[in-house]
């Protein structure tokens, strides 16, 4: 079984995008769990690395359990992530990994990264357009394949 440790911040996304769905399989298999964690060890990290020691926490976590992947739309805690050799994945990262596997047509993963565009989100465009892409190719060669 592959474990994901998850910043609040991608589940705030997707509530905001009513869009919890995503991850409610993870919920209902009961993969979806709290773990406490240390923090002393927590504010280490946050300390090493500049992020906030709620960060650290997740951190401290996703080593602890050894975690396959690491959801976090912080730069920083990115960062700090891919430093210490876990995959990365974001809000949109879920989006274009739900299209992939069909769980999202790339309309509708499109209509999402759209709403990703307001100001209550902080993503930066270019990264959004880049994800818009993704949805066109896919939209396209599924055209292409009728």
């Amino acid at each position: 079984m592959q474990l994901a440790v998850s910043d609040s911040d991608v589940i705030i996304h997707l509530a905001k995008l009513n869009e919890l769905r995503l991850i409610k399989e993870a919920i209902r298999l009961g993969i979806l769990t709290v773990h406490e964690t240390s923090e002393s060890k927590a504010k280490g990290l946050a300390k090493r690395y500049g992020i906030h020691i709620g960060e650290g926490h997740v951190k401290e976590l996703a080593e602890k359990l050894d975690a396959s992947i690491f959801l976090s739309n912080e730069k920083k805690v990115r960062i700090a992530a891919k430093m210490e050799g876990f995959p990365v994945a974001g809000s949109i990262g879920i989006i274009l990994r739900s299209m992939n596997l069909k769980y999202l047509t790339a309309e509708e993963a499109a209509g999402l990264l759209e709403k990703l565009r307001g100001d209550e989100f902080r993503i930066h465009p270019d990264i959004i357009n880049k994800a818009m892409d993704s949805c066109k190719r896919l939209r396209s060669s599924t055209k292409s394949q009728l």
